[in-house]
């Protein structure tokens, strides 16, 4: 069972064997989130070329990537070859690594998402190599139906709101109850889906200000 997880990239050394489209796009989508990026290819594309990151041109079919392997911490198949991409698995899986198998999504261990930010809201879809057009353009209608909802001016308020209780709040627990106190409150979530911004600030103060004074009595 695969479990969704957001990751700090800079963190990730990424190995990606194949310097095709596939492998362009990864190389893209790591390196832009500043992971390490090392690719293994024979041939490879024009913008990957021009994109910075390493770049290791070797025939793969003869070539003993486990060196290349043992260094990574993902490892990205994106080779055209069936028998090579079943090869360079084996090898990968042997060697404890997590793998994003672009050439067999039943066996891959990391799923790469179509993702967009949607008024400050991150969201990721995958139908885990099912259907990968109507989950990229699910998209789409999930991003529509947000911007027409009220989930715009919560997040601006609530983010708000969250900075000035972490302020005069030092209590995590404390804070936590206030979060769940917004949310529960009528008056606040109907200012909220109303979109009056302003005045549920307004109402979030007036409640942030019972927990602050209720946080400054206890011992």
């Amino acid at each position: 069972m695969k479990i969704p997880l957001w990751v700090e990239a800079s963190r990730l050394k990424v190995v990606i064997f194949g310097g095709g489209s596939v492998g362009t796009r990864r190389a893209k989508f790591f390196s832009s989130a500043g992971a390490k990026v090392r690719v293994l290819a024979r041939e490879i594309s024009p913008e990957l070329r021009g994109m910075g990151v390493e770049v290791k041109i070797v025939d793969l079919n003869s070539y003993d990537p486990a060196g290349d392997i043992l260094l990574a911490d993902i490892v990205v198949i994106a080779v055209d070859n069936p028998q090579l991409a079943e090869r360079l698995f084996k090898l990968a899986e042997s060697m404890g690594k997590l793998v994003n198998d672009a050439t067999d999504a039943a066996r891959t261990h990391v799923v790469v998402p179509y993702e967009r930010a949607i008024e400050g809201i991150r969201v990721a879809v995958t139908s885990e190599g099912a259907a990968g057009t109507p989950a990229r353009l699910s998209l789409e209608v999930i991003e529509d139906c947000i911007k027409r909802s009220w989930i715009p001016t919560f997040y601006e308020v609530y983010r708000q709101l969250k900075k000035e209780a972490k302020e005069a709040i030092a209590d995590v627990r404390a804070r936590l109850s206030f979060y769940q106190a917004l949310s529960g409150d009528e008056a606040f979530m109907t200012l909220v889906k109303n979109g009056k911004t302003a005045e549920a600030l307004s109402r979030g103060r007036e409640i942030l200000s019972k927990f602050v004074n209720t946080s400054r009595k206890l011992p």
